[in-house]
């Protein structure tokens, strides 16, 4: 993980709730944005980080169908469907993007973690269009306020599949050869997607 010094090298001087202090931030480079990104990322233990053209990105009905129709997760999180968006929205939104940071990570969790916790660190860094997606089920509190807001908004971030995109063809589209597991319990990567600008 970075430290608060070598995020302010990047972002500038912040107040203690992650503000800027005084007046707005001019964005840094998005190579030396990137670059910051993906040490991040491997530092937290990615296997894989890829800058993608958001245009690869995959998005398809069928996805949502997956979820409703063979997820535990499914209605028990505003994360996932049918609360999450629906495929043509997250087609609207994609268009409003060029840039994107893939990667792989072995759990779910660090995952979810990491689309969050990059974005947080693009938006610092001025790129204040910048959305994290994560992988699966949300799961940061034991019991989702499915019939209210959310308790962790800051945290907790729609899964690439709740929101209709085609995880392992994406992957494909960027030279990633992801597979899914084929017996219960066989690892299989999990991949989240940080959208830039």
């Amino acid at each position: 993980m970075t430290n608060r010094k070598e995020e302010e090298s990047l972002t500038g001087t912040f107040n203690n709730r992650g503000g800027p202090v005084a007046g707005p931030v001019e964005a840094v480079a998005l190579d030396d944005l990137v670059e910051h990104l993906c040490r991040v990322a491997r530092e937290a233990g990615t296997t894989e980080t890829r800058v993608i053209d958001v245009k690869t990105v995959t998005v398809a009905p069928w996805v949502r169908w997956k979820c409703q129709y063979g997820c535990p997760g499914y209605g028990r999180s505003l994360t996932c469907p049918p609360f999450s968006p629906r495929p043509g929205e997250t087609e609207k939104v994609l268009d409003c993007y060029r840039t994107g940071l893939l990667f792989l990570a072995p759990t779910s969790w660090l995952v979810r973690y990491l689309a969050a916790h990059l974005e947080h660190l693009a938006f610092r860094a001025g790129y204040y269009r910048a959305f994290g997606l994560g992988a699966g089920p949300c799961g940061l509190c034991e019991e989702c306020n499915t019939g209210g807001a959310c308790r962790r908004p800051g945290e907790a971030r729609p899964s690439l599949e709740a929101c209709g995109i085609d995880v392992f063809q994406t992957a494909r589209n960027n030279g990633l050869n992801l597979t899914p597991a084929r017996e219960p319990g066989e690892p299989c990567p999990r991949v989240g997607l940080v959208l830039l600008e």
